[in-house]
């Protein structure tokens, strides 16, 4: 039983070096290239990102605190058949790739909302905006919980601060700093977490000598 926080000194510097990086990708692209001054640029990254950070971006959409905590523990508990998921996406993924996106590429739509807009009227669209809004601000409710819980275990910091922090951060880089700091810090993220990831692995393997 955990009787006492684990994180030390370095730890939060190294907490926190990975907030100020995250932040400072958002600063450096508000002030860079065409400086967020166009709803192309600002929403679409001017088109011209690399496919690697859009990989990677996409990769670290469905990655997130309940992807690492709460898949982990289903599995853990209950078994492997979570992973059946994965054939829904073996099934969607080329679905959506060359059925729909090519047309909201021809279309040159913002989002799936905008076609919805042209092809069924603005009541389609703010329906579907709405809906999905209520959605995911219910969704990144448990996604900042779930990484709080973790934090405030394993060092003593409060959930709000933890929420506060991440959520503050997030917020600053996307907002300034537009898709492109969106794709790049999904990069760095995407990086940090596979580092993640695969660490534990390798401990528990040497703590246990085996699978």
């Amino acid at each position: 039983m955990i009787t006492k926080p684990l994180f030390g000194p370095w730890d939060y510097v190294i907490l926190a070096i990975v907030l100020l990086i995250s932040a400072s990708i958002g600063v450096y692209y508000r002030f860079t290239g065409g400086k967020q001054k166009t709803m192309q640029e600002y929403l679409l990254a001017d088109k011209n990102m690399p496919i690697f950070p859009v990989a990677f971006s996409l990769m670290a959409s469905f990655m997130s605190a309940i992807t690492l905590l709460g898949v982990s523990s289903e599995n853990y508990t209950y078994g492997l058949q979570f992973i059946v998921i994965n054939l829904s996406y073996g099934i969607a993924t080329p679905i959506a790739a060359y059925l729909f996106l090519p047309v909201f590429f021809k279309l040159q739509a913002t989002s799936a909302y905008e076609y919805l807009e042209r092809r069924f009227g603005k009541t389609s669209r703010l329906a579907a905006s709405l809906s999905y809004t209520l959605q995911m601000t219910l969704y990144m409710g448990v996604v900042l919980y779930a990484p709080a819980l973790a934090l405030e275990a394993l060092t003593g910091i409060s959930q709000l601060a933890a929420i506060l922090s991440v959520g503050i951060v997030c917020t600053f880089y996307s907002t300034i700093g537009g898709m492109k700091a969106v794709l790049m810090t999904d990069v760095f993220q995407s990086i940090l977490m596979f580092v993640a990831v695969f660490s534990v692995i390798i401990c528990a393997l040497v703590d246990k000598g085996s699978f």
